[in-house]
């Protein structure tokens, strides 16, 4: 440029100066949008709004920002400026990047309303049958407890058994019990203690001799059935066979016929009280619907065992002895005058009446 200051050359730096400002808002524009694209909201109501009016407004603030930036220079230098002086054009670049934000907002104070509104976004209305209603909360059902079962015994006479016969299995045996204990009136803990105490002895301390052994050494056979065997020489010819055995020393006795009726072996002894003879099976055959030989049979089962014991002792009269705690008397009527093993049934008993929470009767 030339060096007068006339009015032409001062009016042509201004108008570069305003250029030069219009370019450096123009920057400032494209920025801004690349940001606004990157930072663009997901939701219509939050997207950015370009408008036209908008852009050549700021242009023109650019402008002007250019233009003060010029005057700042001081009119006596506004025509030395040059490209020699790429300095200050940068400045003047600068100025209008930077510098419309003082003039915007003198313009916003000025005249209000230069900054375009940003629309609001228009509330879309949805008829209420198309709005998906929370379900209404149903009232749950009273579900009323179930009532507490009662106290059939069966943790207490499990917990006694288990110290005092731990050979027997309580898992299978204390289901069979109880029920039996209620059917013939086995429900007091001295009824209960004093059953067990013959059971112990007359099905072994396992359970587990519920049918009788019959395997007698000839000794023993005369101890057991001297009458029949005087002597151990007399027993002989019948021992280590079981059926021969029965039918010889059962032979009509307790309902069965004679020895070649094999009613001895038949009826032989079974349960945990050892029912014996036609006649014992017959009559308890008649309380539970059977016959001999089902009822027999029957005693043979877990269930039976227990059942045809708690009946014996019932139907003998033992349970009164029992509530007066006279286990000797409950002994002869199970095992007869020979009283075999009376010491340890009353031991039995004892010690099962002891766990089971009653009190020894003097």
């Amino acid at each position: 440029m030339a060096g007068s200051t006339d009015v032409g050359s001062v009016l042509a730096a201004l108008m570069l100066f305003g250029l030069l400002g219009l370019v450096g808002q123009g920057i400032r524009a494209v920025v801004g949008l690349k940001n606004a694209g990157a930072l663009k909201s997901t939701t219509p109501s939050e997207q950015s709004v370009f408008s036209a009016a908008y852009l050549f407004v700021s242009l023109m603030i650019g402008f002007i920002a250019g233009v003060l930036a010029g005057i700042a220079l001081k009119l006596q230098n506004l025509t030395t400026i040059g490209p020699d002086n790429w300095k200050v054009l940068l400045g003047i670049i600068g100025s209008g990047y930077i510098g419309a934000d003082f003039v915007e907002n003198t313009m916003n104070l000025v005249i209000p309303g230069t900054q375009p509104a940003v629309p609001k976004p228009v509330p879309i209305s949805v008829p209420a049958a198309a709005v998906p209603s929370a379900p209404t909360p149903q009232p749950q059902a009273l579900v009323s407890p179930a009532p507490p079962r009662p106290d059939d015994g069966s943790a207490s006479l499990t917990a006694a058994m288990r110290i005092v016969c731990p050979q027997v299995k309580t898992a299978v045996w204390v289901p069979a019990l109880i029920p039996a204990f209620a059917k013939f009136d086995l429900m007091s803990n001295q009824r209960r203690a004093a059953a067990i105490g013959q059971f112990l002895v007359e099905a072994g301390p396992g359970f587990n001799e519920i049918v009788e052994n019959l395997n007698y050494s000839a000794e023993r056979a005369s101890q057991v059935f001297h009458t029949i065997f005087p002597t151990p020489a007399d027993a002989a010819p019948y021992v280590g066979n079981a059926q021969r055995f029965a039918n010889h020393v059962y032979a009509n006795r307790n309902g069965n016929g004679d020895e070649a009726s094999g009613d001895g072996y038949l009826f032989r002894g079974r349960g945990l009280i050892q029912l014996t003879g036609r006649k014992e099976y017959t009559d308890f055959g008649r309380t539970i619907n059977k016959t001999a030989e089902d009822a027999a049979a029957y005693c043979e089962s877990t269930e039976g065992a227990a059942v045809s014991a708690c009946w014996y002792l019932a139907s003998r009269g033992c349970l009164p002895f029992a509530d007066s705690w006279d286990i000797d008397e409950i002994t002869l009527r199970v095992n007869g005058r020979a009283m075999e093993g009376a010491e340890q049934r009353r031991a039995y008993s004892n010690s099962m009446l002891k766990h089971l929470g009653g009190a020894l009767v003097a």
